[in-house]
């Protein structure tokens, strides 16, 4: 009895230092998954942003999909070299006239499209429209366009990305109205709008370089991502049904009409065989009526 009341209190004092070291081992693990949570958040952040940058030029077009550069026409790839250019040079280096035009040689907007697409194909022309014209000076091989263009692009915002096994990257891009990037109430909450479409980004990683281009936009419907031109809305496939059974449903009524049509008929001449039969009968019985008349 005396031994186990002196072991008791060392039993406790292990226990108790055991219970100890665990406690600082979950604290310690605790800190650790901590701070490598908020790296990898601004890891994250930082991500974003720059893919978020990097494919402003062309979410600004809102351009239709492609599965590839080579899809793309003349007037997304160089009008997206020319935001580009406009987004991340000192344009204040090129020469201006007194509309506040710019000229810019050809090589440097060839610099800004090879940095989205990679080695795309394409023809250097004048592109645009009334909001932003391009022009292009064959003559002296440049572009002339506004120095601060005044128009209202859409606004990328990246909900998630999603890395291959190929090392390729997929960005869910939600398309923020023009005007609309932050919004509030009359609290002075601040909150970001909902997007006019959602679209999904493929980007590919250059070979020896850790710099991404864009490949391919498409759709994002749904969760399911859809090819140009090749989609049936179900709508239109419910409607192609209904009609179809309506259309079944008139072939069913037209059949209908026509055998109650024979019936009809059918019915009258069986009614014009049995009043001629009934004649018939009627007269041969008043035939012999009259002739034991006459008999008698």
């Amino acid at each position: 009895m005396e031994s186990t009341g002196k072991s008791s209190p060392k039993k406790m004092l292990i226990f108790g230092a055991v219970v100890l070291i665990f406690a600082v081992i979950g604290f310690v693990f605790t800190i650790t998954s901590a701070v490598r949570g908020i790296a990898y958040l601004m890891d994250n952040s930082e991500q974003k942003e720059e893919l978020e940058w990097l494919i402003t030029p062309v979410v600004m077009q809102d351009p239709p999909v492609f599965e590839s550069p080579d899809k793309l026409t003349n007037t997304t790839i160089i009008t997206a070299g020319v935001w580009r250019l406009i987004m991340n040079e000192d344009t204040s280096r090129y020469p201006v006239d007194e509309f506040n035009f710019i000229t810019v040689p050809q090589s440097d907007i060839e610099v800004e499209i090879k940095s989205l697409f990679g080695d795309v194909k394409y023809t250097h022309e004048t592109v645009g429209d009334t909001e932003l014209m391009i022009t292009y000076d064959s003559e002296n091989k440049c572009y002339v366009f506004p120095a601060v263009p005044h128009v209202m692009p859409y606004t990328p915002d990246i909900q998630e990305i999603r890395e291959n096994e190929d090392g390729s990257l997929v960005l869910t891009v939600g398309y923020i109205p023009p005007g609309l990037i932050w919004e509030g109430d009359t609290d002075g909450r601040k909150y970001q709008p909902e997007p006019d479409k959602i679209m999904e980004y493929t980007l590919v990683k250059e070979p020896d370089r850790n710099e991404y281009r864009i490949h391919s936009v498409s759709n994002l419907v749904s969760g399911q991502e859809l090819s140009s031109g090749t989609s049936v809305p179900a709508a239109v496939s419910g409607s192609g049904a209904k009609d179809e059974k309506n259309a079944g449903s008139s072939e069913s009524d037209a059949s209908s009409e026509d055998g109650e049509a024979s019936g009809g008929e059918d019915g009258s001449s069986a009614e014009a065989e049995s009043a001629e039969s009934s004649e018939e009968i009627s007269a041969e019985d008043g035939g012999e009526d009259g002739g034991e008349d006459a008999a008698a």
